[in-house]
C-alpha cells in the first residue's frame, strides 16, 4: 500500500467516524420533552444534545412509559434498527418500567429483560453499528441523609436487579456500559441531599407556575438533572476511551444553559398522564407520597414514566 493510498484510507475512516449518528432507546428518564409544555422536565438523552458537536447527529428515540419489552412489541425497536447504517452508535437504557409489575405489558423478570437486551445488542451488531448499554438512573426515593452525610441507594424502586443484569450482559458480550447508577451513587452525595433532590421533579409549591401545588415526582429529572446525567454519560465514555466521544465536545467546556420557559406567563393547562398515584408511589418509594395516595392525593401533578 502506497503512502497516498494509506492516507486516503485513514481519511475515509475518520470521515466515517465523524459522520456516524447516535441513536438512543429508552424510557422517560432519557426521552425528549417539549419545553413549552413540560418545562422544566427533561430526559438525559435530550440533554446529551448540549454535548454534541453536531446535534443533528443525535436521534433520541426514547419514549415515556416503555420497557425493553414494550419498546420491542410496539415495533419501535425494529424501526430504529432499520434506520441504522454501519458505524452508527446506539445507546440503550431500560429497567425502570421493566420492574413495574403493575403494568404487565411492560414487566419482564430480570432474566427475561437480559434476554431482550441481548437481542437488541445482536440486532445492532448485525447492522454494523455499535451498541452501548447504560444503567438506569436512580430514583430519588433512594436518597437519604445521616449525620449530615448523603447516601444514594441506586437499587430503590426495584431497579437493582435490572441494573445488575445490564452490567452482567455488557461484561459477557464485550459491550461498554455507562453505569449512570453507580455514577449517581458516587457523585450525588458531593452535592448534598437538598441539591440532589432539586435535580429531580420534586418541586416546591409555586416554584414553577406549572406546579402551584408542587410536585412529588422523584423518578424524573429537571433540565439540570438531565444535564448532570448526560455529563456523566460523556465522562464515563471518555474514561473508557470509546469512539463515540469523537462526536462530543470536550465536556469540561460545556456549560449548561437552562431551558427557557417560552410559554405564556399565565396559567398553563396541565397535561393528562397515564400514571396513577399508586404507580408514582411505587416508583418513588416515598413515605410521604404513599400517605398522599392513601388520602386520595398525589402531592402534585401525576408523572409519566
Amino acid at each position: 500500500m502506497t503512502v497516498k493510498t494509506l492516507v486516503a484510507a485513514l481519511a475515509a475512516s475518520l470521515s466515517g467516524l465523524l459522520c456516524a449518528d447516535i441513536y438512543m432507546a429508552g424510557d422517560s428518564t432519557m426521552c425528549n420533552y417539549n419545553p413549552e409544555r413540560q418545562y422544566p422536565q427533561q430526559g438525559w438523552g435530550q440533554a446529551l444534545a448540549e454535548f454534541m458537536k453536531n446535534p443533528d447527529q443525535l436521534h433520541n428515540w426514547a419514549i415515556g412509559g416503555r420497557s425493553a419489552k414494550s419498546f420491542k412489541n410496539e415495533g419501535r425497536w425494529q424501526t430504529l434498527v432499520d434506520a441504522l447504517k454501519p458505524g452508527d452508535w446506539v445507546i440503550i437504557a431500560f429497567g425502570h418500567n421493566d420492574a413495574n409489575k403493575a403494568k404487565q405489558e411492560r414487566y419482564s423478570s430480570p432474566d427475561d429483560y437480559k434476554a431482550l437486551m441481548k437481542g437488541f445488542l445482536d440486532d445492532v451488531k448485525a447492522k454494523g453499528a455499535k451498541p452501548v448499554l447504560a444503567t438506569s438512573i436512580p430514583h430519588s426515593g433512594g436518597f437519604s441523609e445521616q449525620d449530615g452525610v448523603m447516601h444514594v441507594r441506586g437499587s430503590a424502586a426495584g431497579i437493582g436487579p435490572y441494573v445488575a443484569k445490564t452490567k452482567e450482559l455488557g461484561a459477557e458480550e464485550g459491550v461498554p456500559v455507562l453505569d449512570l447508577n453507580a455514577y449517581a451513587e458516587e457523585n450525588l452525595p458531593k452535592l448534598g441531599l437538598e441539591a440532589a433532590n432539586a435535580l429531580y421533579m420534586r418541586i416546591k409549591p409555586n416554584e414553577y407556575k406549572r406546579f402551584p401545588d408542587g410536585n412529588a415526582d422523584g423518578c424524573h429529572t429537571r433540565d439540570t438533572g438531565a444535564f448532570f446525567y448526560a455529563h456523566g454519560a460523556v465522562m464515563l465514555a471518555a474514561k473508557q476511551r470509546l469512539g463515540i466521544c469523537r462526536l462530543w465536545k470536550n465536556p469540561k467546556k460545556v456549560v449548561h444553559t437552562p431551558v427557557a420557559w417560552g410559554g405564556p406567563s399565565g396559567e398553563v393547562k396541565p397535561l393528562k398522564d397515564d400514571f396513577s398515584a399508586e404507580e408514582i408511589a411505587y416508583a418513588n418509594e416515598d413515605a410521604a407520597n404513599k400517605e398522599a395516595v392513601r388520602n386520595g392525593r398525589t402531592g402534585g401533578k401525576k408523572a409519566k414514566k
